[in-house]
């Protein structure tokens, strides 16, 4: 039966991940406003809205998730609104369980992109179709995006991830030295040579008011690793850049 929308109490669900909200811009303010404006124009009472941020459609273990499921079975609302398909997730399974969970609760499921209203057969027969699509959509992309990486790497460029002490990623995404943390790795290497103690290499550094690689003081850890190694940003960076190293320090 479809809700009332005197007394209705409606929630609102928005989700983005990192990739799509760079790639797309679909960030979670426009998400929000295309929830609450649905809402006011249904004249339904708002009754929360939950947000996933940096959160993969594919995963099914979700915190916002979870607790607006938590909250329809509790009787907090009697609509959920996603601005679409896909912000619910990018598995066919996975939405028809989160809408046959909602439906359990006595809730019903909008889906404002695509103008659906599970509360009916012919909604749910249309979420099913275009939850398919969601799903080779996602599909699409996660293999666009791993070909663009390798291609990338291929062509010595920076695919993401931490990046060793000693080196950044420049304006083109290119993997550079830094040349004081460059300078900083080969003074622990000489101070060692000449028999000093790690602990004394991190209080002459820290007395230096040079930056220890994550703030603060240097750590005897962090110098032992950093010094000890002759050749250590090779093997990560030629992952990365499919062979290619920017230089040795």
């Amino acid at each position: 039966m479809a809700p009332d929308t005197d007394r209705t109490l409606a929630a609102g669900y928005v989700r983005v991940s990192q990739e799509r909200s760079a790639k797309h811009g679909y960030g979670l303010g426009a998400q929000e406003t295309e929830v609450n404006r649905y809402i006011a124009y249904r004249g339904w009472q708002p009754a929360g809205l939950y947000r996933e941020e940096g959160i993969s459609g594919y995963q099914r273990d979700r915190l916002a998730l979870t607790r607006l499921l938590a909250d329809a079975r509790a009787g907090a609302f009697q609509v959920a609104v996603f601005p679409s398909i896909d912000r619910a997730g990018r598995s066919v399974k996975d939405l028809i369980e989160i809408d046959q969970a909602l439906r359990a609760a006595g809730a019903a499921t909008v889906y404002l992109r695509e103008g659906v209203d599970t509360s009916t057969p012919a909604g749910q027969l249309f979420r099913n179709i275009m939850a398919s699509l969601a799903e080779f959509e996602g599909r699409v992309i996660y293999e666009r995006l791993s070909k663009g990486k390798a291609r990338k790497r291929a062509e010595g460029g920076y695919t993401g991830g931490w990046l060793p002490y000693g080196h950044q990623r420049d304006d083109i995404g290119q993997i550079v030295e830094v040349p004081d943390e460059i300078h900083t790795i080969r003074l622990m290497r000489r101070l060692r040579t000449r028999g000093w103690s790690l602990a004394r290499i991190a209080r002459e550094l820290t007395a230096r008011g040079i930056p220890a690689q994550k703030g603060g003081l240097w750590r005897v850890s962090t110098v032992q690793r950093l010094s000890s190694r002759v050749r250590w940003p090779d093997r990560i960076l030629q992952d990365r850049l499919g062979g290619r190293n920017p230089g040795r320090d």
